[in-house]
């Protein structure tokens, strides 16, 4: 079996603009394993809400939303659910 080096990539691509910060793409690997199909995640926030779940640290969210509002790069570790409610 050939596998490709791209093929098990997970990753999300948004809109850089503070106003919107909307997700315009991702990946067939994010889909595979959040359980969302593309037309679930496009649009939505790059905050990522709707991958937030109970046990999410909301200091991370808060740490996120602030790096978004700057467009600053960081880095972070956080938990995030499935669509089915698994993480």
């Amino acid at each position: 079996m050939l596998i490709k080096p791209h093929q098990y990539r997970s990753f999300l691509v948004a809109n850089a603009q503070p106003e919107s910060c909307h997700i315009i793409f991702c990946s067939d690997g994010f889909c595979k394993m959040t359980g969302f199909t593309r037309a679930e995640v496009m649009q939505r926030s790059a905050c990522t809400e709707f991958l937030q779940g109970q046990m999410t640290s909301q200091a991370v969210v808060q740490s996120i939303k602030e790096a978004l509002r700057k467009g600053e790069e960081q880095h972070f570790e956080i938990l995030y659910y499935r669509k089915n409610g698994e993480f």
